[in-house]
C-alpha cells in the first residue's frame, strides 16, 4: 500500500484518526480524549507545513 507523500494528505489522515479517537472518548473512555486532540493538532501542523511548502515551490506546471 502506497503512503501519501504530500504533507497535506498526511495531515488529513492524522485529523481523521484523531476524530476517531475523539469519537471513542465520547463513549466514556476519557483516556482517548488527549490522544485524539494531540493527533488533530499534529494533522493541522502537517497541513500548515504542506501549505508553506507549496508557497516555496511556486506554481505547478
Amino acid at each position: 500500500m502506497a503512503t501519501p507523500q504530500h504533507p497535506k494528505a498526511n495531515g488529513a489522515v492524522w485529523i481523521v484518526i484523531g476524530a476517531a479517537f475523539l469519537a471513542i472518548s465520547a463513549t466514556g473512555q476519557m483516556g482517548f480524549l488527549g490522544v485524539g486532540l494531540a493527533l488533530i493538532v499534529l494533522g493541522i501542523v502537517f497541513m500548515a507545513k504542506g501549505r508553506n511548502d507549496d508557497k516555496d515551490k511556486g506554481p505547478r506546471p
